[in-house]
């Protein structure tokens, strides 16, 4: 979805640029905005603006379409720009000019150049020199909406963490990172479908671009010091694993040693890590596009949300169901698997609408109470099943359908081991109703996409969506 958005505004900004014939037009700046545009296209394009595209900028700035920077990011991107395969070093001076209004100094400048050596993007740049003070008073004097440049690529999100993974393609593959496997191994520690552990062992250590070096228990074990505590060894240490290894520990085992350390939480902890995750997560979380969108009773939906992907799914069904089309098509393939094992699922209520949660919801209050309702229903805009991701299963006979005897069906069994290969986890665990604010459901299941669901399941079968993410749950405020 973000490289879809970035396309669209790829071409939207070459057409801006390219609306005329790129031949200097003297084009007097008689007004604020107007200078603001005349001054990049001189800083950044070396150039008199053309009349179509100061016009063009010069609106998007006036309408408020645009803020400032994201219209100075549209010259850095700009295909005039990128043509002209600027240096680091080049690129740099030229925001100090352009953002700042100024010659680099040399501490700054070497701070940015750190940050591009450790993997960062232009777009970390451009963000960094557009939340400046000094950017946002010039954006000031002309009259303009500063803005801000929102990170797309998950390197740029946490720096420490991009350089914990920069050291393990240095130290364990012993080659340059490159910008595909950066955002990869950033992304699922950043998503939190892995841990840093778990990437530095099994992504790397048990790679099969590592494991083809062939390397001696010596390099092992400096290089575990380098990749884990970023640091050369100490004679003390380095005797301590050596010894280990050469009475036939595995190296699992010293693995399991450094990645456990004390040392190397600290390192990770300092990071900053777990609160990028959660600031991307949380975002998730609210996003009504997102596989994550959460709905329990401390997160309410937005008023009268409906998804707008909704379909039939082609399986089995007690009433007509809708889900969101993601959904669907894994439910499909779900439902498909488990009857070439002999088991025929009965697919439930799938999405709700606030409306029918609302009628649903007091009815159950008129006839048990608003206690006893709040543990087997959700109020209206606070259900699970509104977000088109949630489906409810019966056995085939239908004679277990909303009971919990459904845990004791093959039907139930199958669901609870398999799941998760299709992308559904459990919503409401045996156990877990402090947790998630209801009574014990064997048939609620929930869509998160296969690898949440896998690294939820692989937690434990009783995890619950609260307790993996991290996030609040429980009872209503």
């Amino acid at each position: 979805m973000k490289q879809y958005h970035r396309i669209i505004a790829s071409l939207f900004l070459t057409l801006l640029l390219s609306l005329t014939v790129f031949a200097p037009v003297q084009v007097k700046a008689d007004d604020q905005v107007t200078s603001f545009v005349t001054r990049l296209y001189q800083l950044c394009l070396d150039r008199e603006p053309d009349a179509g595209g100061l016009r063009n900028w010069s609106n998007a700035l006036k309408a408020h379409t645009h803020t400032a920077s994201q219209v100075v990011q549209g010259f850095f991107e700009s295909e005039e720009m990128l043509n002209r395969k600027l240096s680091d070093s080049d690129y740099i001076d030229r925001c100090y000019r352009v953002m700042l209004n100024r010659e680099p100094d040399e501490s700054g400048k070497k701070t940015w150049m750190k940050a591009r050596a450790d993997g960062a993007s232009y777009d970390y740049i451009l963000h960094g020199f557009t939340g400046s003070q000094e950017f946002i008073k010039i954006c000031q004097s002309y009259g303009i909406e500063c803005g801000s440049i929102d990170f797309s690529e998950f390197r740029d999100m946490n720096l420490s963490l991009t350089r914990f993974i920069q050291r393990l393609y240095a130290n364990v593959l012993g080659r340059t990172a490159d910008t595909g496997g950066l955002n990869y191994w950033c992304g699922r520690i950043i998503t939190k479908l892995k841990t840093p552990k778990y990437v530095a062992t099994t992504g790397f250590f048990h790679s099969q671009e590592y494991l083809g070096k062939q390397t001696d228990n010596n390099t092992f074990v400096v290089t575990c010091y380098k990749t884990f505590l970023n640091r050369d060894y100490d004679q003390g240490g380095y005797d301590y694993w050596m010894n280990r290894l050469n009475n036939g520990e595995s190296r699992d085992v010293i693995l399991a040693g450094f990645a456990d350390s004390t040392e190397f939480a600290g390192i990770i902890e300092k990071s900053g890590w777990q609160a990028t995750s959660a600031a991307y997560l949380n975002k998730e979380f609210s996003n009504v596009n997102s596989m994550l969108l959460l709905a329990n009773k401390k997160h309410k939906l937005p008023s009268g949300y409906q998804p707008s992907d909704l379909r039939v799914p082609n399986t089995r069904a007690n009433q007509t169901i809708y889900l969101r089309d993601e959904a669907a098509t894994q439910l499909e393939k779900m439902f498909n698997a488990a009857a070439a094992s002999g088991v025929y699922l009965v697919a439930g209520s799938g999405f709700r609408s606030e409306s029918l949660q609302s009628s649903l919801y007091y009815g159950y209050v008129n006839s048990y109470g608003q206690a006893a309702a709040d543990g087997i229903s959700s109020r209206p805009g606070y259900s699970d099943h509104q977000t088109g991701l949630a489906i409810d299963i019966s056995d085939n006979s239908g004679a277990t359908y909303l009971t919990t005897e459904f845990e004791g069906t093959v039907e139930g069994a199958w669901l609870k081991n398999h799941a998760h290969e299709y992308g559904y986890i459990m919503r409401y665990p045996k156990g877990k109703s402090s947790v998630t604010g209801y009574n014990y459901e064997p048939w609620h299941f929930r869509y998160v996409g296969v690898d949440y669901a896998t690294a939820i399941y692989s937690v434990d079968v009783w995890n619950t969506f609260e307790e993996y993410f991290g996030v609040e749950g429980g009872d209503y405020r």
